[in-house]
């Protein structure tokens, strides 16, 4: 059986476990908070390396997951990938969760300018689908701090660990829920969406397919 741990508890545990797979790595804030970036910071990465502290709280996911009892973790895992990332991957580690029905967890680092390993690539499922690259760009015009882009990471994994996480694909249109407050959708043709088409898509997919689990912390 699967332990019972609230969502609070565990991000508590993943502050807990970030105390030691961040040390040595520095946070900074927005570089930018009352002004617009520059032309020049947009073709610029200053500073790839101290994207390093992204892979570190995601470390902490990866150490603390198990230790709550909820996930298997896989290190060095050979992944399947539903499509390409879009990223270099260095390592990748699959936390599979031990409530039946839950969906495994990907995270992968990926290249950063000429660092192999500072960012992360999140997946979910198995062949997995990306749900995303943390930061999604790194150059220093959409550097907005490193607290905005610890608090995505968080989000898009409590959302695959609470089973909020949801992706329908039905030809070219895509509605991925990152969380309970957040979602996107993209379709490389003319349909587009508006939020009521979502919803009613949401509340009954018939006719697409897809990517969704239940939640790792409701035991098993």
């Amino acid at each position: 059986m699967a332990s019972v741990v609230t969502e609070q508890e565990l991000l508590d545990a993943v502050d807990e476990a970030f105390a030691v797979t961040g040390r040595g790595l520095a946070p900074w804030p927005d570089p930018h908070p009352d002004r617009r970036p520059r032309a020049e910071e947009y073709s610029r990465l200053s500073d790839p390396a101290k994207w390093r502290i992204i892979g570190a709280r995601a470390d902490a996911w990866v150490v603390a997951l198990p230790a709550a009892g909820l996930a298997e973790v896989e290190r060095d895992a050979a992944i399947r990938w539903e499509a390409p990332p879009g990223t270099v991957l260095s390592r990748a580690d699959r936390l599979v969760p031990h409530v039946a029905g839950g969906l495994p967890l990907v995270v992968a680092r990926s290249r950063l300018g000429p660092v192999d390993d500072a960012g992360v690539t999140l997946g979910a499922g198995d062949p997995a689908v990306v749900i995303g690259w943390i930061p999604d760009c790194g150059c220093d015009a959409c550097d907005s701090g490193s607290q905005d882009v610890l608090d995505e990471l968080d989000e898009v994994i409590v959302g695959v660990v609470s089973g909020a996480f949801r992706r329908v694909v039905s030809g070219d249109r895509v509605i991925t829920v990152i969380s309970t407050d957040r979602w996107n959708a993209s379709s490389s043709g003319s349909g587009g969406f508006d939020r009521g088409e979502v919803a009613r898509i949401l509340a009954d997919p018939t006719g697409w397919r897809e990517v969704s689990g239940v939640s790792w912390l409701a035991g098993g």
